[in-house]
């Protein structure tokens, strides 16, 4: 009798990709073996967000060939996870999904694909993979983490029914479990804006002011080295306060929306890189949750949690 195929989980991100086996057991899901892991070194710069909102599914040749290069790689990581076995793959990743969810429309953050899954797919046969069946859609990266951090045996949300889970790496990714159901921010009723979407001061929104990628950026723009964390001088405490009132103005807009509905927040998940260099200050992350009035604050570098999150989504599809 042949094996089951496995579930494959794969987090596409601005500086890499993850992915591993997952499985689920008798105390939530979790990685089976290796996380595989690969970083972005092609040098891509990715078009304006206002140029790719504007002329929407007009990619230049630069996100052709990089997309088209990336998908390549993509296909030898899964496989390499996968080995000789028969698959099943989810797949989350960031941006805007076309509308039948196998694409990117806009991605602040690397290149823009509208046939991503199909792409994805064509290779992985291309190579020999045994995938029975196609990616669906693809699952908002945001999302996915909120998932895998519910999910997860050991994950940040476990255990709660109406939470804010806030992910940063490149940029900021933000979920919220609403009675137990995970929600995008723009599946809310009303929806919230998106880090992204909200000014920050400067021109800058506050993803600009969070996300862990672009507050490193600014600070070697400056000409500093190493990162503002490690260091204890002014600018460097002007750029980590500056992350910190973000962090709580998005909590703020999403406890206002939950007491709109008559729902208690009850625990805010800061995750990924994000989430990480949080909890490497114990007195600025005390600090930041005496600010929440009484919600819990928990952080958790759980680099899995998307892989994780995107198969508990396909697998809750396929049941």
């Amino acid at each position: 009798m042949d094996a089951a195929p496995e579930w494959i989980g794969l987090d596409v991100g601005g500086s890499g990709v993850r992915a591993a086996k997952v499985e689920r057991g008798e105390d939530g899901w979790s990685v089976l073996g290796e996380l595989h892991e690969l970083s972005w070194d092609d040098g891509f710069r990715p078009v304006p967000l206002d140029e790719q909102l504007a002329y929407p599914g007009q990619v230049t040749a630069e996100e052709e060939v990089c997309g088209a290069q990336r998908v390549a790689r993509i296909a030898e990581l899964v496989a390499g996870c996968a080995a000789s076995s028969a698959l099943r793959l989810a797949v989350a990743a960031p941006g805007l999904v076309t509308e039948d969810g196998a694409g990117i429309l806009a991605w602040r953050n690397g290149p823009r694909r509208s046939t991503f899954l199909v792409d994805l797919e064509r290779s992985l046969l291309a190579i020999g993979a045994s995938l029975v069946a196609p990616p669906a859609s693809i699952c908002p990266d945001s999302v996915a983490c909120a998932l895998g951090e519910h999910g997860a045996e050991s994950g940040a949300l476990r255990g709660v029914s109406n939470a804010l889970c806030i992910s940063g790496g490149s940029g900021v990714g933000e979920a919220a479990l609403v009675k137990g159901r995970c929600l995008g921010l723009d599946e809310l009723e009303p929806p919230l804006p998106r880090a992204w979407e909200i000014g920050g001061g400067d021109g800058r929104s506050l993803e600009d002011r969070v996300a862990p990628g672009r507050v490193l950026g600014a600070w070697h723009e400056a000409g500093k080295e190493g990162c503002p964390e490690d260091d204890d001088g002014e600018q460097a405490m002007a750029l980590c306060d500056a992350r910190d009132e973000g962090i709580a103005a998005l909590v703020e807009r999403a406890r206002s929306w939950f007491d709109g509905g008559a729902l208690a927040l009850e625990r805010v998940a800061v995750c990924q890189t994000l989430g990480g260099l949080l909890a490497r200050d114990p007195e600025r992350l005390a600090a930041l949750a005496a600010r929440l009035d009484g919600v819990e604050l928990v952080t958790s570098a759980m680099r899995a949690a998307p892989v994780i999150g995107a198969v508990v989504r396909a697998e809750e599809r396929v049941s």
